[in-house]
C-alpha cells in the first residue's frame, strides 16, 4: 500500500519529543512501517526536526511503490489498541538506560518527554496527548500566488526529448544543465540498445554453431568430399568470439548507461535547490494567472446570467414579476475550475514551504 506524505495517522509531539501513531481505522499497514515512510517523507520535504536521526538508513521513493525503507530508528514506547508511541532514538539492549541510551543515537532523545507521554497514556488521557500532537510531516498548506507586481523567471524551454528507459522529459521546465545530462543519456542508451541487439545476434549465431557444423557434414557426405574440419572449427571459434566480444561491448556500454544515469540524478540532487526555487517562482506565476482567469471566468458567466434573466423579463412582461427570474447559465462551471485551482494550490504546496526556507536562510546569513 502507497502511504502518501499527506497521510493523517502520524503526529508529532515537539514538547514531548514522542511520535503518535494511529492506526484505529486501517490495519492494511503497521505502526512501525507507517512511521518510517513518514520519516522518510519528512526527510525528502525538510521535515524533519533540525539534526535528527531517526529517519530509516535506507530507503527509496518511487511514484510506482511508493516509500520502501527499513525500520526507523526509533524506540515503542507502548501501544494501546491501534495508537502506539514512539521516541527519538534505538535502545541499546544491554547495559544502558533508556533515556542516556536514546540521546547517544539521537540529539532529541527526551527522557523527561517520553515520561510524560507514558504518564499520560497510563491515565488514559490521549486527548491531552493528543493536544500536543501537531501533523507530521508538517501539514503541507498551500502555494501562494505570485504578487501582481512580480515577474516570473524566464522559462525553461527545450525541444521534446525522449530517452530509452526513462520516458518522455518535459519540454519545459528542466533544468538546462540537466536536459543536456538527458540528452547524452538518451544517445547513450540508444547505442546500448543497438549493442544490445548486435550481441543477441551473434550470440544466435554462435549457438547455432553445432548445427551448422551437422549441415556442412551432411552435404559434405552427400556429395563425396571430405569435410574440412579445420575450416569448420575456424568458423565455429570466429562465430562464438564475435558473440563474446559483442556481449563485452554491450556490457560495456550498459554500465556506462548505468554510470551516466547515476551522473544525471547527481547533478539533479545538486542543482534541488535552485531548480526548486525556480518551480516555485514559475508555479507562483502560473497560479496568480489562474486566479485572473478564474475572476474573468466568472465575470463573464454573471454577466451572461444577468443577460438571461434581463431577456425573460422583456420577452415576457409581467407586472408581478419583473426582473425577479433566475438563469440556468450559472452552473458548475465556475465551480469547477475553482476547485482546479484549489487542488493545484495544494499539490504545489512543498514549493511554498521550500520557497520560506530558502527566504529565512539567506536571511540568517545575512544576521
Amino acid at each position: 500500500m502507497t502511504i502518501h506524505p499527506t497521510d493523517k495517522r502520524v503526529r508529532y509531539a515537539p514538547s514531548l519529543a514522542v511520535w503518535i501513531v494511529d492506526t484505529q481505522e486501517s490495519h492494511t499497514v503497521g505502526a512501525d512501517q507507517l512511521l518510517a515512510a513518514m520519516t522518510v517523507h519528512a526527510t525528502e520535504s525538510g521535515d524533519m526536526p533540525e539534526g535528527c536521526t531517526c529517519a530509516p538508513e535506507s530507503f527509496s521513493v518511487s511514484p510506482m511503490n511508493g516509500v520502501t525503507a527499513s525500520t526507523a530508528r526509533v524506540h515503542r514506547l507502548g501501544q494501546q489498541g491501534g495508537i502506539a508511541m514512539y521516541g527519538h532514538g534505538t535502545v541499546p539492549e544491554y547495559g544502558v538506560a533508556r533515556e542516556q541510551g536514546n540521546a547517544h543515537q539521537c540529539p532529541h532523545a527526551s527522557g523527561d518527554g517520553e515520561r510524560r507521554a507514558k504518564a499520560l497514556a497510563r491515565a488514559g488521557q490521549w486527548d491531552e496527548l493528543w493536544d500536543l500532537t501537531e501533523p507530521f510531516p508538517a501539514a503541507p498548506g498551500t502555494l501562494l500566488p505570485a504578487a501582481p507586481s512580480s515577474k516570473a523567471p524566464a522559462a525553461w524551454q527545450g525541444e521534446p526529448l525522449s530517452v530509452p528507459g526513462v520516458g518522455v522529459i518535459p519540454d519545459r521546465h528542466v533544468h538546462p544543465a540537466t536536459r543536456a545530462d538527458l540528452a547524452r543519456l538518451g544517445t547513450l542508451a540508444t547505442e546500448a540498445t543497438r549493442l544490445g541487439s548486435k550481441a543477441r545476434k551473434a550470440q544466435a549465431a554462435a549457438a547455432q554453431g553445432p548445427m551448422e557444423v551437422r549441415r556442412l557434414a551432411t552435404e559434405a557426405a552427400m556429395s563425396g568430399k571430405a569435410l574440412d574440419a579445420a575450416e569448420v572449427a575456424r568458423m565455429v571459434r570466429e562465430r562464438q568470439e564475435a558473440a563474446e566480444a559483442a556481449q563485452a561491448v554491450a556490457e560495456d556500454t550498459r554500465d556506462a548507461v548505468d554510470k551516466v544515469r547515476r551522473e544525471v540524478a547527481a547533478g539533479i540532487a545538486e542543482r534541488r535547490d535552485e531548480w526548486l526555487t525556480y518551480l516555485h517562482d514559475q508555479a507562483a506565476a502560473g497560479l496568480a494567472r489562474l486566479d485572473l482567469v478564474v475572476a474573468e471566468l466568472e465575470a463573464a458567466v454573471e454577466n451572461l446570467a444577468e443577460i438571461d434573466r434581463v431577456r425573460q423579463t422583456v420577452e415576457q412582461a409581467n407586472s408581478g414579476r419583473l426582473f425577479s427570474a433566475g438563469s440556468m447559465i450559472v452552473g458548475n462551471a465556475v465551480e469547477a475550475v475553482r476547485r482546479s485551482r484549489e487542488r493545484a494550490a495544494t499539490a504545489l504546496a512543498g514549493l511554498e514551504r521550500h520557497a520560506a526556507k530558502a527566504s529565512k536562510a539567506k536571511a540568517d546569513q545575512k544576521a
